[in-house]
């Protein structure tokens, strides 16, 4: 067999099957592990479909190069929407709120690292993933000037590794059992009470066990919020997701309202292939949602991991 036909064959089998998962995910949401794949790696699929289309056109196979040509624009006009601009007013009357939501890594001790990253930001609303005792001990330390001369207030929970760090006043909430590693506060801001769930969702299980813990979370616990609620944190599912799809069906995020481009937070160059070759950011798992008691001003990936292995997130909200 001629080699143009072994890579016809090749290019044909490779845009059936990400035509395929493209398709049936509009039927079978995350249920089938093409589809599910399909969702996480949709970007970077561009990198072998558009070589394959310019290489069908080249060689004029009409056939093949309109097969990939319907993944490429069904992949085009997914996130055409995060490259637009999309330019945002803020309400002289709103209070503005700056939240990030940062894994630190349970395997990364570098306080000095994360509480840079932190006071680069100054956030009002910090929410911590994977902090142990002694990291978040030691990082309170380095926040106790964060806000100036203002108090520094904060929860943490220590079996879930979970903390939210405000220059707000807060009430912890009674914990949330079943639904995963889900912290629970009220802030009392100058605008009112802010209902705020730091999450991480963990791997362990199976998409499908963090799909139902988010569904019961939501429908349990943050629909019935009629005030300002914000919900962030590690959640271990992309854009594409149907995790992520079920979440806005109640929330607004942060990123798609206002971010720009795919804003990748996982994982950072601290991880590497064979100890030396840094992997670059391949997926946004890193989310911060909230309702409509909030506007969106700007959001985005801060591009220092601060020695995680994820990057912070962040986004200003407008409260009236």
């Amino acid at each position: 067999m001629r080699m143009p036909n072994l890579v016809w064959m090749a290019w044909l089998f490779f845009g059936v099957i990400i035509l395929a998962g493209l398709i049936l995910r509009w039927w079978t949401g995350d249920h089938l592990i093409l589809t599910r794949y399909t969702g996480y790696l949709m970007p970077w699929l561009l990198c072998g479909l558009l070589p394959g289309v310019l290489w069908a056109v080249l060689m004029k196979y009409r056939g093949l190069a309109a097969l990939l040509t319907v993944s490429v624009l069904i992949i085009l006009v997914a996130y055409a929407p995060l490259f637009w601009s999309r330019s945002k007013t803020s309400d002289p009357e709103a209070m503005e709120l700056k939240v990030v939501s940062y894994n630190t890594w349970s395997k990364n001790f570098d306080t000095d690292r994360i509480a840079r990253v932190v006071k680069g930001q100054r956030p009002d609303v910090l929410l911590l993933q994977e902090v142990i005792p002694e990291v978040f001990e030691s990082l309170m330390k380095h926040f106790h000037d964060l806000y100036a001369d203002q108090e520094v207030y904060f929860s943490y929970e220590p079996s879930l590794l979970l903390a939210v760090v405000s220059r707000f006043p807060m009430e912890r909430s009674a914990g949330i059992k079943g639904k995963g590693r889900v912290q629970r506060v009220f802030l009392h801001s100058p605008a009112g009470q802010i209902t705020v769930f730091n999450v991480h969702m963990l791997r362990r299980g199976g998409w499908l066990s963090r799909y139902r813990k988010i569904v019961s979370l939501l429908e349990e616990d943050v629909s019935h919020n009629k005030g300002p609620v914000i919900l962030g944190g590690d959640f271990n599912t992309p854009d594409q997701g149907e995790t992520y799809k079920h979440i806005t069906k109640f929330l607004n995020n942060a990123h798609w309202e206002s971010g720009f481009g795919f804003g990748f937070s996982f994982p950072s160059s601290v991880i590497k292939l064979f100890g030396s070759v840094s992997v670059p950011p391949l997926v946004r798992i890193d989310h911060i949602f909230f309702n409509d008691c909030f506007s969106i001003l700007k959001a985005g990936t801060i591009k220092d991991s601060g020695g995680s292995d994820h990057f912070p997130v962040m986004a200003i909200l407008g409260l009236e």
